[in-house]
């Protein structure tokens, strides 16, 4: 799980749950069930009833990809995610439903967010400024990659303009 971003901390946040599940990180989520990968390979996870209900009272609960869960198999063969742990940092957009405004998390426990532009055609200074805000307020460090530098005659000048709106 080391390879994933286990660490010593998480193994205590794990604690309470160390006894019945095995932990687990969110790799891709559908609509009310999740792969994850876990030190035994990959796992097909549904929600609990107490992250469902969690989830309907706050959508930003269920559990997104990057999430490390507690994940549990029954006797049945179902295994379910019964918990999250905690984020580190959470990559959160604003998100409309008609009428309910919330927001919808894209990705958590992320170190690095990775902002792309291309320097051809012109640069889009702030779609680049909004980016760096969402991956600043998600706790991620952010990084500015510039893009097809060969099109531009002047890409040092472009690169400036870039630096300053960063």
């Amino acid at each position: 799980l080391a390879s994933l971003g286990w660490d010593d901390s998480r193994t205590v946040e794990f604690g309470p749950y160390a006894v019945h599940h095995v932990p687990a990180r969110v790799s891709r989520v559908d609509r009310g069930a999740c792969d994850a990968l876990g030190a035994d390979g990959p796992l097909r996870l549904t929600f609990s009833g107490a992250l469902l209900a969690a989830a309907a009272h706050d959508p930003v609960a269920t559990p997104c990809v990057g999430d490390w869960v507690a994940a549990r198999t029954w006797s049945d063969g179902r295994v379910t995610a019964e918990a999250v742990l905690a984020r580190r940092t959470a990559f959160v957009r604003a998100s409309v439903s008609p009428g309910v405004s919330h927001g919808q998390v894209l990705a958590t426990n992320v170190d690095l967010v990775v902002v792309v532009e291309g320097l051809h055609p012109e640069p889009d200074l702030g779609r680049i400024e909004r980016f760096l805000a969402l991956a600043w307020e998600s706790g991620a460090t952010p990084l500015v990659v510039l893009t097809k530098a060969d099109l531009v005659p002047d890409a040092d000048h472009v690169r400036d303009d870039v630096a300053l709106a960063a």
